[in-house]
């Protein structure tokens, strides 16, 4: 009867998602506490969810049936091939109602629909800091373990992910791979790139919850909100 009248009355005292199914709850869970029940009894490897499991043991068994026709790459699942095409013919199904921002992936979306909702549900266990991607906490943990791994030769700076030495080192070379289309402007970062596309776009996603005034840049709304808590 949930899905007919749409209540979720299970709801995640972390992140406050709601679901309409406790075990779903239990599921989602996982992502917070990085709980990973299901092992590999190969490898020794363990996962969150049986799916994953089961395409993970398809790696020892050396199973990969679908084949990208048009550059030969190959997939263990077929919900992979399928997305793995869309980079190929450039299809964008998934689309933000907020700002019309489209993703070839609905993962992609649901991580971009963060951006409007703030919601960052990866959380630190050593400092409690929460992230909106994961990718990001596990970039984060590697300042708790002291690690890093990327210097740079130049100036001695180090970095924990080698793509943001990468970015670093358009600092020295002058690099500006990232070019505005409609005034031809460059950029060393394609987030750089992005951000001024609002100029031309007149985009605003980031939108005040208490007046629904919308603004182009984070800093804008962040500024915009001490008018509201008297904050100067």
């Amino acid at each position: 009867m949930s899905v007919h009248t749409g209540e979720k009355p299970y709801t995640c005292q972390q992140c406050g998602k709601s679901f309409a199914q406790k075990g779903s709850l239990a599921v989602h869970m996982r992502i917070h506490t990085g709980e990973k029940p299901y092992t590999c009894s190969q490898c020794g490897q363990s996962f969150k969810y049986t799916s994953d499991l089961n395409c993970h043991m398809r790696t020892h068994s050396g199973a990969s049936s679908f084949t990208c026709q048009q550059c030969g790459k190959n997939f263990i699942q077929k919900q992979n091939l399928e997305v793995h095409m869309r980079i190929h013919t450039g299809e964008r199904h998934f689309i933000c109602k907020q700002c019309g921002k489209s993703f070839t992936q609905k993962g992609n979306l649901d991580v971009h629909i963060r951006s409007h909702t703030g919601e960052k549900p990866y959380i630190c266990s050593q400092c409690g800091q929460s992230f909106a991607q994961k990718n990001n906490l596990n970039s984060h943990m590697r300042i708790h373990s002291g690690e890093s791994l990327f210097t740079c030769q130049q100036c001695g700076k180090n970095f924990i992910q080698k793509q943001n030495l990468e970015v670093h080192m358009r600092i020295h070379t002058g690099e500006r791979h990232f070019i505005c289309k409609q005034c031809g402007k460059g950029f060393s970062q394609k987030g750089n790139l992005e951000v001024h596309m609002r100029v031309h776009t007149g985009e605003k996603p980031y939108i005040c919850s208490q007046c629904g005034q919308s603004f182009a840049h984070k800093s804008n709304l962040n500024c915009h909100m001490r008018t509201h808590s008297g904050e100067s």
